[in-house]
């Protein structure tokens, strides 16, 4: 299937009240991530173990995911999606970084994690609600990959609890 033309000019989006609670959840839990960086940094080094080394990998392989939105964020030439995926693309970056530490993130780990999964679940209720579309891709592709990433944030909160 051929690929719609990108938009010639860069554009500054209105988004809904769903779409700006979702943001700003998401900036609540970058935000912690940042915050672990900055903690963290000058300590320690000490790469993760067991359960820990699970949730770091998972946070990579959201991570890797966030990298390839910027190619999206690109052929929609959207100012605020473009700013935010570099600022998540940060976070989850910071985050992973923290974990490679000692002592680590200790409770800001498990509130980043909760607050994107929040993020994520308020962004299916708006998928769900709204006629948001992605060019061509089909609705259940955007409702299936915003799943994914809510399952990891699941899986690192779960792996925490048995931490």
């Amino acid at each position: 299937m051929p690929e719609t033309a990108p938009n010639p000019k860069w554009l500054l989006a209105r988004w809904s009240g769903l779409a700006w609670l979702e943001t700003v959840v998401k900036l609540a839990a970058l935000s912690c991530a940042m915050v672990a960086l900055i903690r963290t940094s000058g300590t320690t080094p000490s790469f993760p173990s067991d359960l820990a080394l699970v949730q770091w990998i998972t946070l990579l392989v959201l991570a890797l995911g966030l990298l390839v939105a910027i190619y999206d964020r690109l052929l929609e030439r959207e100012i605020g999606a473009m700013v935010f995926v570099i600022i998540n693309i940060l976070g989850h970056w910071g985050m992973l970084f923290a974990l490679t530490r000692q002592p680590g993130p200790g409770w800001l780990l498990p509130l980043f994690a909760g607050l994107m999964l929040l993020g994520d679940l308020v962004k299916l209720i708006f998928l769900r609600t709204s006629d948001f579309r992605v060019r061509d891709t089909p609705k259940s592709l955007l409702y299936g990959l915003t799943a994914i990433y809510a399952a990891g944030y699941g899986l690192i909160l779960f792996l925490g609890w048995l931490r």
